[in-house]
């Protein structure tokens, strides 16, 4: 396989996992009047648990990909190793928001339990999704000039 391949299919590889990221992001803040409006035989709560464990799988898949993408820069170099270097650093920013997004989501999963010690009041939960909100515009600039590298590169 050529760099050139070994290069996209790690980018495909990467946007997959994103994929997984971005449709658990969804499923756990969209709007939905099921979430809204408790209505016997209507209202679906929002299932923190199962989402937790989704996120808990993404994460070593995102490692696992990074430390690929890392051992394969070694063997590059101009725009492609800039291309790779830059996949790198947009994984562990994407690595750093699922990780934020866990912490979130795994208080919230802890307060729909019920558990003792969750004490995950509404000061807290602000502070953690704002963290969670810098984060993913960090990876999001990263993906910018990514695009336009993957075009020179492909």
């Amino acid at each position: 396989m050529t760099s050139k391949e070994q290069i996209v299919k790690l980018s495909w590889n990467v946007n997959d996992l994103l994929s997984q990221y971005v449709a658990i992001h969804d499923d756990v803040f969209k709007t939905s009047i099921r979430h809204a409006i408790p209505i016997p035989g209507i209202f679906k709560p929002i299932d923190f648990g199962a989402h937790l464990k989704k996120i808990e799988n993404v994460i070593p898949q995102l490692v696992n990909c990074d430390n690929r993408i890392k051992s394969f820069a070694e063997n590059l170099g101009g725009q492609e190793r800039e291309y790779i270097d830059l996949l790198s650093k947009y994984t562990d920013a994407l690595i750093e928001t699922v990780n934020r997004l866990k912490v979130v989501v795994g208080a919230l999963y802890d307060k729909s339990q019920s558990f003792v010690n969750s004490n995950y009041d509404w000061k807290n939960y602000k502070s953690d999704l704002a963290k969670y909100e810098q984060s993913v515009q960090d990876y999001m600039a990263i993906g910018g000039r990514l695009n336009e590298l993957f075009e020179k590169v492909k």
